[in-house]
């Protein structure tokens, strides 16, 4: 959450569940002032799990404005196709009295302007969109004073493994690399990464770049194993061994779409 103290703040990203984003919002309006709420829900990339529960953060913040890059706001719509919420995000989502289930409403957003920038209150923050980071609807937040990119999975902090299932050829992961260049360039000195149990909450450029360099290792790991592979189950084991991380099931799937196209 973006928040200059006692304004209306904007929150990057959103859990997919009815409970996980309850939750949030929970600590939302507790930490917000008396007065103060939610005025901007920003959307760093298409994937269902940063956003499908936006309905939720809706009905518990009305004046909520949900916004994205258009290129990210025209990737939403393939995330509510049969393939992927009903083959993947209601499978992993499931419906339970504990609210693990999805919202029923759809998210609407609506895409900024051109220039990709915003006004907070008077605070410029900017937006930019990348030709591909772990999907190709992507982009990452600047906030200039404040020395912060909020780089979702564009950036991960080195406890999880890092979805390469859509960034399957080599030109796919060089932009990805050249993604994190983008953000290297602006000398932030906070980095927000995407999936990770280890947030950082002080500012800390070395901590910054080491994320940075850590997800492009973290590439060229991935394309130097996979030249060694000879299946995509051999893939995955070396990436295993090489990497400890958390989620193999992401793990798996790139190891899958990484050995695929190797193959075709």
């Amino acid at each position: 959450m973006i928040d200059y103290q006692y304004l209306k703040p904007m929150l990057v990203d959103c859990p997919a569940s009815i409970a996980a984003t309850t939750e949030l919002a929970t600590w939302i309006k507790s930490t917000l002032p008396i007065g103060s709420t939610l005025k901007y829900f920003l959307l760093s990339h298409a994937h269902g799990d940063h956003f499908l529960g936006f309905p939720v953060l809706k009905d518990i913040f009305p004046g909520v404005t949900a916004i994205g890059t258009k290129s990210v706001v025209e990737g939403i719509a393939f995330q509510y196709s049969p393939e992927w919420y009903d083959g993947l995000w209601k499978q992993n989502f499931p419906t339970a009295e504990a609210g693990t289930g999805l919202p029923s409403a759809k998210a609407d957003f609506v895409p900024l302007p051109p220039s990709n920038e915003l006004d907070l209150d008077g605070h410029l923050i900017k937006v930019y969109d990348v030709a591909h980071g772990d999907t190709h609807a992507n982009s990452f937040v600047h906030v200039p004073e404040l020395g912060l990119v909020v780089a979702s999975d564009i950036v991960y902090n080195g406890d999880c493994h890092q979805w390469l299932g859509e960034a399957s050829t080599q030109e796919k992961r060089d932009q990805w690399i050249e993604a994190l260049s983008q953000i290297a360039a602006l000398k932030p000195k906070v980095v927000v990464p995407g999936h990770t149990f280890n947030p950082v909450s002080e500012p800390d450029e070395f901590v910054a770049a080491s994320m940075l360099k850590g997800t492009k290792d973290y590439i060229k790991g991935f394309e130097e194993e996979l030249g060694k592979a000879d299946s995509q189950e051999d893939l995955f084991r070396r990436m295993r061994a090489r990497y400890a991380r958390w989620n193999l099931f992401i793990l798996n799937g790139g190891c899958v779409a990484g050995f695929s196209a190797k193959q075709s």
